[in-house]
């Protein structure tokens, strides 16, 4: 405890100077020969003697300066500093006056739109629009909150009631989710050369669709997602959305791989981390600072570090969301690793053979499976044999925690065994400058001290003393993009200096304030968008995503399969798609599938060609907007893909009629003109054309 109180004095007091004093007295500018930046340059003083005295704060000329008992006054022309600043810098001259690290000018005349204060605001905006017509405003409003198109029951209902029926329907869950997922850079595979399968990664997809169906506050949407498992361990959705720090690609390495090539991999694993919780919930870039200070945003190098220490030492691992089963687990496997271990101790083989039984088997490496399956009886651990090696005791404090049945199980990021952090030099790990300690982007907020990612995501939160201003801002803008086809920020996942500015920045700020004072519950930010002037006027043509075009065909075909949850479904991909080396082949007749899009596979290296000719992200990394191109494989892929095939047949023989086959595909009766052409058509054609045209792979 009290560690940890130093630790927060020791970069408090150094953050006031940042604010207020490193502008004037840094190592360019020294006014009254000061340079504050710097540990040694602190303690030598200036043209007035010695700056601190390090213990004494009473004693300090910084603080008579800035307490205004002595002259000159400072800061220098500007008010005094609020006594919470004052006391921050007397306590941390108390604590020894250390500053671990080179200030940067922090002051506030030079902070960034995207890191300041939230202003006021204004919605009047949305209040302006001249309102289109029913039947493309229903379509719009089913497609933007469900993904799936209107029935032609719903062109008549209240317009209000619609949108509140709509946002309560589980599909709405299932079309924000995925939104979501592509920030998060969601997969069923691991990626790179082995890209084995990840068969409980599922159970993130699901917790985030459940979240956003019960409108869990974005706030806590936020934090479980860092540290669910801490924050709220016995909650099944807190702990399965911790699958966010899963979600990334892994590069697999092998027992015998070099310890060199191990940490590289880790690195670069955590650097995954730290770059896409950067861009998910503040919209900046911060991969760049691993090697060098950020040469745009006000990110230094160490603080990147500062970030990936709150990382170090998690890990992936499978875990029952049943915590009935989560206890006994947790009891029963440190107990399983000492009798393995105790095994492994025992055998009369070489340490370096036996430090490759104590890595978990890799079938694909030689040497580790022929070490297994030599050992195997020492290295497999049943129930029935470590209940031999327990005591008495021991065995009735089992017998307590047994529960029945099979639990569900997630791909989850837990605690494992405490390592070091280190600021590494270029980003090497043979250049590990120094240790460091986790802490956040000084520029968006104060220090924080506590468990890393409890206190990372409460700092990403926290309105006052955190990032949660950014926050508002960058989902704020994520709701825009997807209502309006458009974001407010061009650049959603960068909100830094190189990104776009905000068209509307009043607008924007408006948005986050509104999403702020309604409790961070985003369906009330949603309902005020969706009835508003602006979004019931007229606004350019948006195309459909691969999904929502893929489930329209579905739907509109009778086809679409509604159940929800569970793990995900393969598709048919034909056999020229598949080349592909990993681990798990996709099977090469998978048969197709009426379950929506949010359900399906995703092979990293083996994408549903579907899906990529019509833009849905390849997963690698976070995709805060996705790409939306033109090109002639779309039509092809319409024209000739077996599934859109499939599905014409089924609709024509749901439609029964040209009349209905249009009222159902588009929401309007067809023209006569339309009638006529069609007629002497097969009404099977006639549907697949009807999935070809714009008026039903476009909203608006």
């Amino acid at each position: 405890m009290m560690a940890g109180l130093l630790a927060l004095l020791l970069q408090t007091g150094p953050d006031v100077l940042e604010r207020s004093c490193v502008r004037c007295h840094n190592e360019k500018i020294r006014k009254g020969g000061l340079d504050l930046s710097r540990e040694k340059a602190l303690k030598q003083g200036g043209e007035s003697g010695a700056a601190v005295v390090p213990g004494d704060a009473k004693k300090s000329l910084l603080y008579q300066l800035v307490t205004h008992g002595s002259d000159p006054h400072m800061p220098s022309k500007g008010p005094k500093l609020p006594p919470a600043d004052v006391a921050a810098v007397a306590a941390w001259i108390d604590a020894g006056a250390l500053l671990g690290r080179t200030l940067l000018d922090r002051s506030p005349k030079e902070i960034h739109w995207a890191f300041a204060p939230l202003r006021s605001g204004s919605l009047a905006n949305l209040e302006k629009g001249e309102p289109v017509d029913r039947r493309m405003l229903v379509r719009r409003l089913r497609f933007d909150l469900t993904g799936l198109p209107p029935t032609p029951g719903e062109f008549e209902e209240d317009y209000g009631v619609l949108v509140d029926r709509l946002l309560a329907s589980p599909e709405y869950g299932e079309r924000w989710g995925r939104h979501w997922l592509d920030v998060a850079r969601y997969a069923d595979s691991a990626g790179y050369e082995s890209d084995f399968d990840r068969k409980t990664s599922y159970a993130f997809r699901d917790a985030v669709i459940r979240a956003l169906n019960a409108d869990v506050p974005f706030t806590d949407f936020v934090r479980w997602q860092l540290a669910g498992d801490r924050l709220a361990p016995d909650d099944p959705l807190a702990l399965a959305l911790t699958g966010f720090l899963t979600c990334g690609p892994e590069a697999t390495t092998t027992p015998t791989d070099s310890r060199r090539n191990k940490e590289k991999y880790r690195s670069d694993e955590i650097d995954d981390l730290v770059t896409t919780t950067a861009q998910a919930f503040l919209g900046l870039t911060v991969g760049c600072a691993r090697c060098h200070d950020h040469k745009y945003d006000p990110i230094p190098s160490r603080e990147y570090y500062q970030l990936a220490a709150c990382f170090v030492s998690t890990k992936r691992q499978e875990t029952p969301l049943s915590p009935a089963h989560r206890r006994l687990a947790e009891w029963l496997e440190p107990r399983r690793a000492a009798v393995r271990e105790a095994n492994v101790q025992a055998l009369g083989i070489p340490e370096e053979e036996k430090e490759i039984l104590r890595q978990p088997l890799h079938p694909n490496n030689q040497t580790s499976a022929g070490l297994y399956k030599k050992h195997a009886s020492a290295v497999n651990v049943s129930d029935a044999v470590l209940r031999g090696r327990l005591s008495g005791e021991e065995r009735d404090a089992w017998d307590r925690l047994a529960v029945t049945g099979t639990p569900e199980t997630a791909l989850t990021i837990v605690d494992g065994e405490s390592r070091k952090a280190w600021l590494l030099g270029r980003g090497d790990v043979d250049a590990k400058l120094e240790e460091t300690a986790p802490g956040p982007l000084l520029a968006l907020g104060r220090a924080w001290t506590g468990e890393p990612r409890v206190a990372l995501g409460r700092w990403l939160t926290d309105l006052e003393g955190g990032a949660g201003r950014l926050l508002a801002r960058v989902i704020a803008n994520r709701v825009w993009l997807h209502h309006f086809g458009e974001p407010l920020v061009a650049t959603p996942n960068d909100f830094g200096t190189q990104g776009d500015r905000p068209a509307d920045p009043e607008l924007l700020d408006g948005l986050a304030s509104e999403l702020i004072a309604g409790g961070w519950r985003l369906k009330a930010l949603h309902r005020r968008i969706v009835l508003s002037p602006a979004y019931r006027s007229a606004r350019r043509p948006v195309r459909l995503d691969a999904e929502a075009i893929r489930d329209a065909m579905l739907a509109v075909s009778g086809r679409l399969d509604p159940k929800m949850y569970g793990p995900a479904v393969r598709v048919r991909i034909p056999a020229d798609a598949m080349v592909t080396r990993t681990k798990d082949e996709y099977p090469k007749n998978a048969p197709e599938t009426g379950r929506r899009s949010v359900y399906v596979f995703v092979k990293r290296s083996v994408m549903t060609p579907f899906m990529e000719c019509f833009d849905a992200p390849s997963a690698s990394a976070s995709c805060g907007r996705r790409a939306q191109s033109t090109v002639a494989t779309q039509a092809v892929t319409l024209l000739n893909d077996p599934f859109v095939r499939e599905c014409a047949v089924a609709f024509a023989a749901r439609a029964e009629t040209p009349e209905r086959a249009f009222l159902l595909a588009l929401g309007r009766p067809a023209k006569p003109s339309e009638l006529e052409e069609s007629r002497g058509m097969d009404l099977r054609d006639l549907c697949h054309v009807l999935f070809l045209i714009n008026e039903f792979i476009y909203v608006d």
